[in-house]
This record gives C-alpha cells, sequence and structure tokens, in this order.
C-alpha cells in the first residue's frame, strides 16, 4: 500500500507541527508523521518555557496558534544581562524602541495543546500517529519513498517534498547520510518555574558564571520561569539538592534582583550539547529545527531559529514553486537561510563559551564588551536579532496577514 503527498512532514514537534499550520492556507496535500499516539502530546511539549522572538509572536498569531493559547503569555519588556566577576552591564528596555515588549513567554505544554487545537482545524492534513519513521527509499515519479511503521506493520508513503522536522537526533538525517559537527559544552541546563516575593514586572534577567549562564523569564502565571547551567560533573549532585538548597544556589547566582525565590516547581535537567548538520538538503528532503540545528539555548533562539526554517519553506512553496521537492526549490530555501542560521549559530555558541571560560584575561575584554553594548548602535543590532528579525525574515515574522 502506497500513499501520496505533496509534502511529507516527519515529526509532529514544536516545528514540525507549526509547518503542518503554515502549509494548510496554501492547498497542498500535507502528511504529518508523528511518533505520540492520539490524545498524547510529544514529550518535547513539558513544563520548559519558551522565549518567544517578535518575529516569533507575529508569525503564530497570523497562523492562529496564540489566540489558542489557555495561559496568557509572559511579555519581556526589560533585559538585563550580566557576568559574575566582571564589571558592566547590558540593559535593553522595548520602551526605547517604541515597542511593547521584545517578546514574549510561553510555557512548551501550553504552546503544545494550542497547537493541537490548531491542527485539529485542518481537516485536508493527513495525520499518521502513532507512527515511526524507519527510513527513505528511492525516489521515482518525481516522489521520494518513505517507509514506515505503525501498530498494522510496515508500510510505504511517498512524497515529493519529504521535511525532516524529527529533532536533534533525526532519523531523516541519518537516512540522508548526512554527518553533523557535534560540540559538548560540558555544561547541563536545569529548568524549573518559580516563585518569588516579586511578581513579574516584565523584567528578564540573565546572568553568567564560569559554568553557564542563569537567567529569570516572566511567566504569565505571576511565577518565573528559571534556567539555571551547571557544569556536568555538577549535575547529579544539583538534581540531589532539596528544594531550600536549590533555591539558595539559584539566590546566590542571581542575586535579590526578583527578590526572595521562595518556592520551585519540578526541576528538569537537559545536556547542552551543540549538532550542527553539514547540509541542509538531499534529493526531495530537507531538514528543518532541531534536524538542522540544535543549539546553545543562551538568547533562547533554538525555537525561534527553526520555525523560520518552516516559514521560509512556506514562503517558497507559497511563491509559485510547481514541484514541492524540486532541486531548485531546495536551493533557494538552503540559501534564503544561510545568513540567519549562520549568524544565529555563531552568536549563541561564541557567546557561550566566551561567558564561561574562567581565563583571567577574558575578564577585562568581556567587562569591555558589556559596557561597548549599552551603545545605541550596537544595542540596536542586538535588539533587531534577539527579536528575530535576522537575514532573509519570512513575511509573517514582520507581521504581514495570512
Amino acid at each position: 500500500m502506497s500513499e501520496r503527498h505533496d509534502v511529507l512532514i516527519v515529526g509532529g514537534g514544536l516545528v514540525g507541527a507549526s509547518l503542518a499550520i503554515a502549509l494548510d492556507r496554501l492547498g497542498l496535500d500535507v502528511g504529518l508523521l508523528e511518533a505520540s499516539p492520539a490524545g498524547e502530546l510529544p514529550a518535547v511539549f513539558d513544563q520548559r518555557n519558551l522565549s518567544f522572538a517578535a518575529a516569533t509572536v507575529n508569525a503564530l498569531t497570523a497562523l492562529g496558534v496564540m489566540q489558542k493559547l489557555a495561559m496568557a503569555p509572559g511579555p519581556i519588556r526589560r533585559i538585563h544581562v550580566s557576568r559574575a566577576g566582571d564589571f558592566g552591564r547590558v540593559q535593553l528596555d522595548a520602551a526605547d524602541y517604541d515597542r511593547p515588549w521584545f517578546g514574549q513567554v510561553v510555557v512548551a505544554r501550553d504552546f503544545g495543546q494550542a497547537l493541537e487545537a490548531r491542527l485539529q482545524e485542518l481537516p485536508r492534513l493527513h495525520r499518521y500517529r502513532p507512527m515511526r519513521f524507519l527510513g527513505l527509499g528511492e525516489v521515482a515519479d518525481g516522489h521520494r519513498q518513505v517507509r514506515v511503521a505503525d501498530e498494522s506493520g510496515e508500510r510505504v508513503l511517498q512524497a515529493r517534498l519529504v521535511v525532516g522536522a524529527d529533532g536533534t537526533a533525526s532519523g531523516v538525517r541519518g537516512a540522508l547520510g548526512i554527518e553533523v559537527d557535534r560540540h559538548d559544552f560540558q555544561q547541563t541546563l536545569f529548568v524549573a518555574r518559580v516563585r518569588s516575593q516579586r511578581a513579574p514586572d516584565g523584567s528578564a534577567w540573565e546572568r553568567f558564571t564560569d559554568t553557564g549562564p542563569t537567567a529569570l523569564l516572566p511567566r504569565g502565571d505571576r511565577h518565573f520561569g528559571c534556567v539555571h547551567g551547571v557544569a556536568r560533573d555538577q549535575a547529579e549532585a544539583v538534581m540531589a539538592l532539596d528544594d531550600a538548597a536549590w533555591l539558595q544556589r539559584l539566590q546566590n547566582a542571581l542575586g535579590w534582583r526578583a527578590g526572595r525565590l521562595l518556592e520551585s516547581g519540578p526541576r528538569s535537567a537537559y545536556p547542552l550539547i551543540q549538532v550542527l548538520a553539514r547540509a541542509l538538503a538531499g534529493q526531495r528532503t530537507v531538514l528543518l529545527g532541531n534536524a538542522a540545528q540544535t543549539i546553545h539555548p543562551l538568547g533562547a533562539q533554538g525555537f525561534n531559529l527553526g520555525l523560520r526554517d518552516a516559514l521560509t519553506l512556506a514562503e517558497l512553496l507559497e511563491d509559485g514553486a510547481a514541484d514541492a521537492g524540486s532541486d531548485a526549490l531546495l536551493q533557494a530555501y538552503v540559501a534564503r537561510r544561510e545568513e540567519d542560521r549562520r549568524q544565529t549559530v555563531a552568536f549563541s555558541g561564541g557567546l557561550a563559551r566566551l561567558t564561561s571560560n574562567p581565563a583571567p584575561l577574558l575578564r577585562p575584554l568581556r567587562s569591555l564588551g558589556l559596557v561597548a553594548a549599552q551603545r545605541a548602535s550596537v544595542q540596536s543590532m542586538l535588539v533587531g536579532g534577539a527579536m528575530g528579525f535576522r537575514g532573509d525574515v519570512p513575511r509573517l515574522c514582520r507581521g504581514e496577514a495570512a
């Protein structure tokens, strides 16, 4: 048995589901291959906090997803960045740029439920769930074969374009034989919801240390989303701390900027490893999101970058591509994503290495950099990148109507 689609998306997580929604308005025959069964969200939709850049909010609003959120997002109106042991700091205020906020903080689970609600409104979308990707087959009659399996056994699907949006350990990328460049930051990032004696007021704080960043992000439920980077060899000990000791550790890292930290929810831990695909496309196949690049979360650009991948692809398909998987379309996609991908990866990875390097000689250089970043011209560049307006920005990210 074989079923044909214009586009088959492998992976129903943040980027894959967003792409399916973006493609619905184009009238294409789209299939979405999901590992999770109906009624169950993928594991990626947990209690971590997602920081949506302004460009991302624009696009997800145009696609009708932000309207489905059960909890109001937390606006980021001010950003304060500093490093332990260095002088200087960076302070950004959205009001200085005539904007209400730089971005918004959304809980991943809430976002997953909003995406699911939106997907259920797409009658043309063919959802395969639960289904496993097994491999890629031949290209015949302008379609790529995709081997999959469900409870009924193995079968073959076909698509003019196969999209690998299946995460860091991408099976699609592996089937294409695309190698990756890996960099282990030797850090583990802890994520938790915390409550402080001061309710969030739109301020986000990021504090760099030798073992990684610690940040407080304003959520919409009067709590903060906290991320705390530790050296990999300390991760087990940090996970074993009781709540009082954990909160004291955060307080020591952040100081009293948000007042006394009073309460913490459960902690989740994620090893920080950068994985960059050496190519983004193969024959009638393309990689998006974490399958293409899994980057350091510093600057919170991972999903924002992946969404711009998806929307660029959708825009190229909208702009008259007669064949969804043609070499010309894939080449145009790779060319359009080059600058944004390169700059975002360089920013997140480079800043992570620089800010966690304990070398004494780097301290005065970092401090001078923080001072220089207060200049208006430098701030404007930082703000533009942080808000997602970097490179060839998709139309929906610019706020143009869907």
